[in-house]
């Protein structure tokens, strides 16, 4: 019944003989505890219970403190002697590796448990990247995607949707927040997108209605930075709107690098009812269109530089032959950039070519 009663019974570390064998860190035998002052009678008041001799000893790994362990009274009566401490600090040290041991195993199966998780975002999060690229029947455009997952996995994506008369939907985006939470938004938001994009494909009118789906859904202060673009594969003409993302960077034939500004919006999912503006330039033969996420402008070296939008701009102020090629000159350059440091966001790019 003693036993029981000490369960819940909770006593600081600096008291007792306990708590100074841990300051201390050294073992000791108290023949009669009631004679020694810094024995804590707490226990004993509220329990019944009446102890007289006392082992207590430090659990340490690598002289690394990690508990004290006490015993009570010898089953004969008689108090502890220095043979009974010999045994009992071989005791235990065995329990203290014991205890490491099974820190170090948790350890293990905890690590397991969030790479099955980062595995299982990833999974998500490539399941929903489209594996093949609109082209183009008179050759007028091409285009080149890729995103990279770091190891923390956050939600990165860009998806294409082919409309009527020729024209072509293209987007991107970065859900904020990392693994399996940032995984299944990303999905939801390309599903909403899948959807909505044929019955609302002018972009500010889009961006508008995925806002008010995901407002209105939105957890854990969840949200998404989003460009949506349409091509009009006869003329050239490029409409976007912006929640939050970065600009598109157009450039010319001649390797004139412009960022297409227009004030933007905030990004999806923090609040309904917000408005989005609309932009249209006019693409001219040869011209490029270079949509990123925050992970290739905030990409950092060992000396935690980061890479920068300026930096990328005059990365492609020399022109490329393709929009692979040119996609492929970005992300090898960015990974060369934090080439010693851990990749920890993901990094996303897509480039699309005027041929006109």
């Amino acid at each position: 019944d003693a036993g029981e009663k000490f369960k819940t019974i909770e006593i600081p570390l600096d008291r007792g003989i306990a708590g100074w064998v841990a300051s201390h860190q050294q073992a000791q035998i108290i023949p009669d505890a009631y004679q020694d002052d810094r024995f804590n009678p707490d226990v004993d008041r509220k329990t019944g219970f009446r102890t007289r001799s006392i082992l207590a000893a430090p659990l340490k790994v690598r002289d690394r403190l990690i508990g004290v362990a006490e015993v009570i009274n010898r089953n004969d009566g008689k108090a502890f002697d220095s043979d009974d401490l010999k045994l009992f600090s071989a005791f235990c040290r065995q329990v203290a590796m014991a205890i490491e041991n099974a820190r170090i195993h948790q350890l293990e199966l905890d690590r397991q448990r969030i790479e099955q998780q980062l595995e299982a975002a990833r999974h998500i999060q490539q399941s929903f990247m489209p594996e093949t690229f609109p082209a183009s029947p008179d050759g007028r455009f091409t285009l080149a995607a890729k995103s990279l997952a770091a190891s923390s996995v956050g939600g990165d994506l860009f998806d294409f949707v082919e409309l009527d008369a020729g024209r072509l939907g293209v987007s991107i985006g970065d859900v904020s927040g990392k693994g399996i939470p940032a995984a299944l938004y990303m999905a939801r938001l390309v599903s909403d997108f899948r959807l909505h994009a044929q019955s609302a494909p002018e972009p500010a009118r889009l961006l508008e209605t995925l806002n008010q789906a995901l407002a209105a859904r939105s957890r854990r202060g969840m949200f998404v930075t989003f460009l949506y673009g349409v091509l009009d594969g006869d003329s050239g003409r490029f409409s976007f709107a912006n929640a939050g993302h970065l600009p598109p960077l157009r450039i010319d034939a001649h390797g004139k690098v412009e960022r297409l500004e227009d004030g933007g919006g905030i990004p999806l999912g923090i609040t309904d009812g917000a408005a989005y503006g609309e932009q249209t330039v006019q693409l001219n033969s040869g011209d490029y269109l270079v949509l990123v996420t925050d992970g290739v402008v905030e990409a950092h070296n060992p000396g935690g530089e980061l890479y920068s939008l300026e930096r990328l701009q005059a990365l492609l102020a020399d022109p490329a032959s393709g929009p692979e090629a040119l996609l492929e000159r970005v992300l090898d350059d960015v990974k060369a950039f934090f080439s010693g440091t851990a990749q920890h966001d993901d990094i996303t790019a897509l480039v699309l070519k005027w041929e006109g």
